[in-house]
């Protein structure tokens, strides 16, 4: 009997042997230990090479995230890496167990490796996050990795509207962009300082990281009467022409939303083409126009102000064929679309270069980008200009014109303004100029949707008013 149980023990061995064995799966091939790590943003990119075996169909990684969660990322032949990702702050030994898979799906015997991971987006934009004053509120600026995933939330700590007492009120969420951003945010409530509160979740709703910002200054403007500056341009871009009323005298009358222009078709069909506004070129993309304080000053903001839509036709003519029967001088000036004069990308700069003329761009501040898609499809949904003198704007051609409206409703409505805040630094310019570098389509012929039709092709530009702010001065 004890001689039979002798006999048994070194057959049970063997089949237990074999047993664990089954257990831990195949062997790892050689080939599959030449595996390396890159950190990048919110984990690591794991580089690996299968073997040439084609019983080898792919590669598993488990890991636990950020937040305690086994995670499992597999790849296959068809590729060399994979994005182990699920990270906030930058981690270093992070373990990973790694396994083969054959063509049964069954893994090979595991393999024990660490990586590291680098600040996700949602970590890293707070390195060079700054919260400045802003004109009338605040604005945020960032940078971020080339790798983004996330969002960013901002509130201020304000008055609670609904409850009345203090409480974080949120401003607005953003997915982080690519490379940074600046966030300008205009506030209802009058505060002589701010504090700010950033947040940053991922996408999956998890909050990242919180953080506040006190003793945010709030800045005020005012604005200069047309006396306390100096306003020029190319002497070859001005049109000075009373029979029509347009001139650099009606940028800065105090008149808008074609005040003068609504005074004068209402006197009837003699006067319907005398404008009371301004109007530069042709050529004028490109060109500066420049604004002189005299004296260095913050600027604050630039306004724009446009035609209100007012339903009345502009004419027509091919200038290469005059028409006797129809005003050619109007007619160049406006090509039919009144909206097609007014500018889709501008910008402000600002300098105390000794010529403001010639001074490269490069050497001034850059305060101010408008730079929209001067497409018709843009402009009838997100323009500035959009409800402005153009009958097949988003408007009811009859019943939003007014010429059809009476003097009150005309004075009550709110003008159409491009508000051209300028960026804070503090810094103060004896020079600040704005350069138009496009303006809007139109959609005059409809096989031209939905990008429209060039009307400006000798680009001219239009504001019916200027105004120039500064920071004021305590």
């Amino acid at each position: 009997m004890i001689r039979k149980i002798l006999f048994l023990l070194p057959v049970l061995f063997v089949f237990f042997a074999c047993k664990d064995d089954d257990e831990n799966g195949f062997d790892v091939p050689v080939e599959f230990r030449k595996i390396s790590f890159e950190p990048v943003p919110g984990g690591a990119v794991m580089r690996y090479r299968l073997p040439d075996d084609m019983n080898i169909f792919g590669v598993r990684a488990r890991y636990n995230d950020a937040y305690g969660r086994q995670l499992v990322k597999e790849g296959t032949y068809l590729t060399d890496t994979l994005l182990l990702n699920g990270f906030a702050e930058a981690r270093t030994n992070e373990p990973v167990r790694l396994t083969f898979l054959n063509n049964n799906l069954e893994e090979s015997a595991p393999l024990e490796m660490v990586f590291s991971t680098a600040d996700a987006a949602t970590v890293a934009l707070f390195d060079n996050l700054t919260v400045n004053p802003f004109w009338g509120g605040f604005n945020v600026t960032y940078t971020s990795p080339s790798v983004v995933e996330g969002t960013v939330h901002i509130f201020y700590v304000g008055i609670n509207p609904t409850t009345k007492r203090e409480d974080n009120i949120l401003v607005g969420s953003y997915p982080i962009s690519e490379g940074g951003d600046t966030l300008n945010f205009e506030l209802k409530q009058a505060l002589d300082e701010l504090k700010v509160v950033v947040r940053t979740d991922d996408f999956e709703g998890n909050t990242v990281k919180t953080q506040i910002y006190e003793g945010i200054d709030a800045l005020a403007m005012e604005m200069l009467s047309p006396d306390q500056f100096s306003f020029s341009f190319p002497s070859k871009l001005k049109i000075e022409d009373e029979e029509h009323e347009i001139g650099v005298k009606y940028l800065f009358d105090g008149q808008k939303k074609g005040a003068n222009y609504r005074k004068n078709y209402q006197r009837g069909s003699s006067d319907r083409y005398k404008f009371g506004t301004f109007v530069a070129g042709p050529n004028a993309f490109g060109e500066r126009f420049i604004i002189d304080f005299g004296t260095p000053k913050v600027p604050a903001m630039l306004r724009g102000d446009a035609f209100l839509y007012h339903g009345n036709a502009y004419p027509y003519a091919n200038p290469n064929y005059p028409n006797p029967g129809i005003d050619m001088f109007v007619a160049t000036i406006w090509s039919a679309v009144y909206t097609s004069r007014l500018p889709a990308k501008i910008k402000v700069y600002g300098t105390n270069s000794a010529n403001p003329n010639t001074v490269s761009l490069g050497e001034c501040a850059l305060l101010y980008t408008l730079d929209e898609d001067p497409g018709w499809a843009t402009f009838y949904s997100y323009a500035w200009c959009r409800f402005s003198d153009y009958q097949y704007g988003p408007v009811d051609w009859a019943k939003d014109a007014y010429k059809n409206k009476d003097d009150n409703t005309f004075e009550a409505a709110d003008p159409i303004s491009l508000d051209m805040k300028c960026n804070y630094s503090g810094e103060a310019f004896r020079y600040i100029f704005f350069i138009v570098e496009d303006t809007w389509m139109s959609s005059r012929w409809s096989n031209q949707y939905p990008y429209g039709f060039e009307e400006n092709a000798n680009e001219y530009i239009t504001f019916d008013e200027l105004e120039v702010f500064v920071k004021m001065e305590n």
